[in-house]
């Protein structure tokens, strides 16, 4: 018995049956990952994906030779080729050359292809041609090898159902839409006159049976519509196939892929895989698994291929003729200007050693040691020299008490007050002086005149009192000097 693993998203779809050109099923499981485990056919969390399957693998007693792995990824890029009659190695290279837009120099990837057609008039055979990371492939191998279990083939779920679909619809049916509902996910195969055209997968937010999820449903059939007006494609899709749902939908969906402008009547697909309904439900469900059963020949199976080293790897093509010499070339004058930088600095070196030598001969070191002395005797004598002038310029900041200051301080008291110098403080640049003065108006005229003077820095006026022996106002004021006021006479 084979055994054929659906990866997509968190459903993991598992079909056991004889596996060949026509398969036959015996049994189908299907199982929920750990959430956030896989996520576009991505492994986000190997250990707990590993886990999961080798848990339910135990319990469900699943044999573990001759097992097949179908994987839905958008790390996994798809082209429909036109490709001439070559050998095995070189139509991969050719594959290869067309895939060379979606490569970077520093990926690793694997090929795989189905035959979908042969173009006689053009000698060349229609492939759907498929390129995988084989970092991921390595992933999905490890998963299965600490199972015990030695995988046989990775196929793409977009090739394995395409495959699926020429087998056992186009005989059929030769113009139609496969429709798979697969959880949230809905994918759609189109065949247009018995050849695969196109595939598409969308993702539905809404809840499965409301009217909004069969908009969804029926949306995603537009969009194959819009691309066979799109590629001039005259014929009319004449049926289309729904699997995974319940017959009950069928109705409904029926009227609104009509309201979409689709006439083309809604068939829910049946495998006939097995005489047992329920069985066969769970096959129409679980499709892409199904057709991991079906062998499409050993250039589907990523693994066929995994280290083969085709003609692109091996062979030169003119691009990469190009890319080498690019590299030479640059690699030469890379050693060129190696030899220019090389020389610049032995020159660079010699130069240096003469400075050097001359640096430490001992004559030099003795000069340098007396030049040294003497800068220091010079800047300790203009150390002393700055101190000195610092105290000069701060005593000549210290107001002076002169006769011409007297003066001053008696001019303006004429006409106003009778004064009588007391003191002179130098320290805080204060002069002391009696004030009397025979008005109230003739006090502060007197406080006017000293505020006006500009020998002074401060004049604070306090109040006066009267001394009724005398008859007169004693005036209450203290007059600061100020900065430098009387050095100019010196």
């Amino acid at each position: 018995m084979s055994v054929s693993v659906f990866f997509s998203n968190q459903i993991i779809q598992i079909a056991v049956g004889n596996r060949g050109k026509k398969a036959t099923l015996k049994d189908v499981y299907t199982t929920t990952a750990p959430e956030g485990s896989i996520i576009n056919g991505i492994v986000m969390d190997s250990e707990a994906l590993a886990a999961h399957i080798r848990q339910f693998w135990d319990a469900q007693n699943l044999p573990k030779k001759d097992v097949y792995l179908v994987v839905n990824s958008n790390k996994i890029a798809g082209k429909n080729l036109e490709v001439p009659n070559l050998s095995e190695k070189k139509t991969f290279a050719f594959i290869m050359r067309e895939f060379s837009d979606l490569q970077r120099e520093d990926d690793e990837n694997t090929l795989a292809y189905t035959q979908i057609g042969v173009d006689k008039k053009k000698k060349v055979r229609k492939l759907y041609a498929e390129m995988a990371p084989k970092d991921q492939l390595r992933e999905f191998i490890q998963i299965f090898a600490d199972m015990g279990i030695d995988l046989k083939g990775i196929i793409s779920g977009e090739g394995s159902i395409i495959g699926y679909a020429q087998t056992n619809i186009v005989k059929y049916c030769k113009t139609f839409v496969l429709q798979i509902i697969n959880g949230n996910l809905v994918s759609n195969v189109l065949f247009v006159d018995g050849e695969f055209k196109y595939y598409n997968s969308i993702r539905c937010f809404n809840e499965p049976g409301t009217e909004e999820y069969l908009d969804d449903l029926a949306r995603s059939l537009n969009q194959l519509q819009q691309f066979m007006s799109a590629q001039k494609l005259e014929s009319q899709i004449e049926k289309v196939y729904l699997a995974g749902t319940n017959k009950t939908d069928i109705s409904g969906y029926s009227q609104t892929v009509a309201d979409h402008g689709i006439n083309a009547p809604i068939e829910l697909y049946n495998t006939g895989l097995s005489n047992n309904a329920s069985i066969n439900h769970e096959a129409e469900e679980s499709l892409f698994a199904i057709s991991g059963l079906y062998d499409q020949g050993r250039e589907s199976n990523f693994l066929t291929h995994f280290s083969l080293k085709d003609d692109a790897e091996k062979s030169i093509d003119p691009a990469t003729k190009g890319r080498i010499i690019t590299i030479v070339a640059t690699l030469i004058f890379m050693l060129v200007l190696f030899g220019v930088v090389l020389t610049l600095r032995l020159i660079r070196q010699n130069k240096y050693d003469e400075v050097k030598a001359y640096n430490e001969d001992p004559s030099v070191v003795m000069q340098t040691a007396m030049y040294d002395s003497e800068v220091a005797r010079r800047d300790e004598m203009l150390a002393k020299y700055n101190s000195i002038n610092t105290v000069v310029e701060t005593i000549d900041s210290y107001p002076v008490c002169t006769d011409d200051i007297i003066k001053t301080i008696e001019d303006t008291a004429l006409g106003y007050a009778e004064i009588e110098i007391l003191s002179f403080d130098a320290e805080a640049g204060k002069v002391s002086f009696s004030a009397k003065a025979r008005s109230v108006n003739d006090i502060y005229k007197y406080i006017d005149k000293l505020l006006e003077e500009d020998i002074f820095m401060t004049v604070d006026h306090t109040g006066y009192s009267y001394d009724d022996q005398e008859g007169l106002y004693d005036i209450h004021v203290d007059c600061t000097l100020a900065e430098s006021v009387g050095r100019e006479e010196e």
